[in-house]
């Protein structure tokens, strides 16, 4: 019988390096958009750039960082239920 279960402290780690690398995410969103807004740029380029960032690749950006968190949050459930099995 092939063995089930998983290591709590090696998950608890994998799930807090996943809410770090998702803040990581949210914190260079904002970067990005605070040096977008602040530089100089104008033309149809700078318009199609900025309207693409704010349209898609910062939605993109957002939509990685929540589900970086929702799986996260998913690990943290398994490890407590991992640990409600084993009595700890």
């Amino acid at each position: 019988m092939a063995q089930l279960g998983l290591d709590p402290e090696q998950m608890t780690q994998l799930s807090k390096t996943m809410k770090t690398e998702a803040d990581s995410m949210d914190a260079s969103a904002k970067k990005i958009d605070s040096k977008l807004r602040s530089a100089w740029w104008k033309g149809k380029d700078a318009d199609k750039f900025r309207g693409d960032w704010e349209g898609r690749h910062r939605k993109a950006l957002n939509d990685a960082a929540r589900l970086l968190r929702d799986a996260a949050e998913h690990i943290t459930r398994q490890v407590s239920e991992q640990n409600q099995a084993s009595g700890h």
